[in-house]
Formats: C-alpha cells, structure tokens, sequence
C-alpha cells in the first residue's frame, strides 16, 4: 500500500469512527470520556483539539441532529485502536522502538533504513555543537522522511539528553549552557521554570519533542560521588526523597508547559548502586523495595501526570532477584503499573549498548521488555534498533500473547501522539 493510500485509508478510519459514534442507536447516551494521558509520555503535552460540526443555516434540524458534537466525539484511545488495527504486526512492532542517530545529523543510509523498516521514534544522542537552528535543519531532514510511517499525520517522536551538566547532547549556539541537576536544586522554584521553560522552548524550536529528562534518582549524602552513574556526575536535585520529587516536579511543568515530553528516570531508583550499568555487568540495588522512600519521586510524577517514566538497568534483589529491571514484569507491571497506577509511556534505558543487558541477544532485549509491561525500547544505535523491530515482530507473529502486547503498546503509542496533535 502506498504512503498515500495509508494516509487516506487513516483518514478515513476515524472518520468513519466519529460518524458512528453519533449515528448508533444509542446515541443519545454520552460517549466515553477521554482519559487522561500520563504525560505522557511522550507526545507534546497539548489536549487534541475536538473537531465541531460546521455551520449550515439552510440545513434542516434532522439534519443537525445527525452531526457529531464535542461530546460524541471518539476518545484518544478509540481513535488509537481503529489505527493500530489497520496497521500489519510488522507495523506495529516498528512503532515501538526508538532508534539512536547522531545529534549532528543522520546519514541519507540511516534514514532509509529506519524509514525502510517503518520506525517513527528518534533519538539524537552523542554530543552536538551545531546551533538551534541548524539542529531543527537535522532534525528536518529525519522526520520528513520517517513521518510516513505514522499514520494519521501523527508526529515523529524526537528525543534527546538535555539533563544539564555532564549529560547535554546540544550544546551549539542557543542552548542553554544548563548545569548540574545538583546545582539546578538549588535554585528558587521561579528560577528553576523560568531555565528549564527555556530550555524547553529550545528543544522545540530545534525539532525536539521529548527530553530524557528529569532524573528522578534519590543518591544519599553518605554514598554521594560514589554512586558512579548519577552521583559521580552530579546528576540528583538531592539528597532526600522529598527534595528530588519537589525539584523534579518543576522541572517536568516547565518542560511540559513549552510542549516538550518529560521523562522521569531511572524508575526504581539508581541512586544507590555503586556501578553504572552502561559499562559494568552484574549491577544489583539490595536496598530499594515497594515501600521504599526511593519511589517518592516516581509517586510525584505519576501523581502529575505530565511525565513518562524510563526503567533502570539495574537489578533490584528486593523486587525481583532474578530479572534485571527492563525485563521484569514484577517491576514495570506488578510495581509500576499495579501498585503505583502508572498508565503512560514506559520506556526502557539504551538497550543496545549497556554492557548491564548484554548477555541476551539486542532482538531478545526488546522482547523481554515488551513481555515484562514495557512500551518503547531504546536503542541508542541505528542498526540494532532495526534488528529489534524485526525480533518483536517475530514473536508476535508466533506467540498470540505477545502479540497483544505488542499491540497494545502501539495503541499506546498512538494515543499519546493523539493526545499531543
């Protein structure tokens, strides 16, 4: 099927969707609600406009009475589900992963090759000197290419790392030079929106719809540097648990309000384990449980509801001794998702390059998260990104089970990005 025939074929799915919903025997009864979207994840914050009837002043009122009103209109999540069925599963594995590209700009064979396997998620990683707007000329030449493989005219998820510190991809001709998160908790809650909205209203003038960012990880005073992945770099707000949640919080209102896509990580905490997962295997936290002052952060934010939440690496003996945190369904699903009421996006730490993961093959990775709750695996190269979408795709075509996985997390995607049009 062409591009063009699937975008008339989206098109016309939802418009089908909202003529029945005000032609149905029971019209008379309200539709469903929306529901509210956690942050989402992702998308771009913004509450999809609702398409009204026009205005005919020579039509007659049994005429009238058949347009579809405000409140008959067809939910994110209905709207979602019409899409995801007409996409294959090969489609719908796709829409999953996140492939990494170079901030400075993707290669003609890279975007071929994403756009070739259907990816629609991006994530610039590395380091990039080049200026706001030559990265929003980058980022243009990835989505123009990839936004046919997302129905509906939906966007490109575009992300990066503009944590501040250590941890900033951009750092061309107007970025802000952001510091550490250590030094950011320190500012007055006006200074510290007033930065990170800035930050934010970059981000999207650059083509950027969500930042990796805040850190939500709560690292003692008494471990402090020594916790290599987040202490060493001054990457916390704090030191205690309320502290982080309440800069944490700011800082995804001052992303969210500028229409960029915060992302709270590493869920459930890496603040206390003394290795980093990206260069050492066998990581393990003893310390937090599903009681643990550790989730308060995490609470904060699902509480918001403006952020998604990334899982750790890392294992965590209390919870699940016997699965690292991406593969972990007591995690993402029994913790997160049940005990905690979390909803939105999950997304996964890079899965690609983590020396933490690689005893399972890069497809096997994706799988494993995908089976455990997860709904967007991360892969900060290209290549292996694609392997992945290939490896989920065949497992949804022979296990029946994952398969509902895999589509549910597409519908997932699909009503964030709604949500966010």
């Amino acid at each position: 099927m062409t591009t063009r025939a699937k975008q008339l074929l989206s098109a016309g799915m939802l418009m089908t969707l909202m003529l029945a919903s005000c032609s149905a025997p029971n019209a008379g009864k309200p539709a469903p609600s929306t529901p509210t979207t956690s942050v989402n994840s992702s998308s771009a914050p913004t509450a999809p406009a609702q398409p009204t009837a026009p205005s005919q002043s020579s039509a007659s009122s049994s005429h009238l009475d058949t347009m579809p009103t405000q409140s008959q209109q067809p939910s994110p999540r209905e709207q979602a589900e019409a899409l995801a069925s007409e996409l294959s599963v090969s489609e719908q594995a796709s829409s999953l992963v996140m492939a990494g590209v170079p901030a400075t700009g993707a290669s003609a064979a890279e975007i071929s090759a994403l756009k070739k396997q259907g990816i629609s998620n991006v994530f610039l990683r590395g380091r990039s000197q080049l200026s706001v707007k030559q990265t929003s000329a980058k980022v243009q030449q990835i989505t123009q290419s990839l936004e046919a493989n997302v129905p509906a005219d939906l966007p490109v998820w575009v992300a990066t790392d503009q944590e501040g510190g250590f941890v900033r991809v951009l750092q061309g001709p107007g970025f802000t030079e952001l510091p550490t998160a250590l030094t950011q908790g320190g500012w007055s809650p006006s200074k510290l929106k007033r930065e990170l909205g800035a930050v934010g209203k970059q981000l999207v003038e650059a083509g950027i719809n969500v930042n990796l960012a805040p850190v939500a990880d709560v690292v003692p005073a008494e471990l402090g540097t020594g916790n290599a992945p987040i202490g060493y770099f001054g990457r916390e707000y704090a030191h205690d648990a309320t502290a982080v949640a309440k800069t944490m919080a700011t800082v995804n209102e001052a992303l969210h309000s500028q229409g960029v896509q915060p992302v709270v990580k590493h869920f459930p905490g890496l603040g206390r384990v003394a290795k980093n997962t990206d260069t050492n295997s066998g990581v393990a936290d003893t310390k937090i449980d599903a009681n643990s002052s550790d989730l308060q952060p995490f609470e904060r934010a699902i509480e918001q509801d403006k952020s998604w939440v990334m899982v750790s690496n890392a294992r965590y003996a209390k919870l699940d001794a016997k699965n690292d945190a991406p593969f972990s369904s007591k995690i993402i699903t029994g913790l997160l998702r049940e005990q905690m009421g979390y909803e939105g996006i999950v997304i996964s730490d890079d899965l690609c390059e983590a020396k933490q993961v690689s005893y399972l093959q890069v497809g096997e990775r994706a799988v494993k998260f995908v089976a455990a709750g997860g709904t967007l695996p991360l892969c900060v190269e290209s290549a292996p990104a694609i392997t992945m979408a290939k490896a989920l795709a065949a497992e949804a075509k022979a296990d029946g089970k994952f398969a509902a996985k895999v589509k549910e997390a597409a519908v997932k995607i699909l009503e964030e990005k709604l949500s966010a049009r």
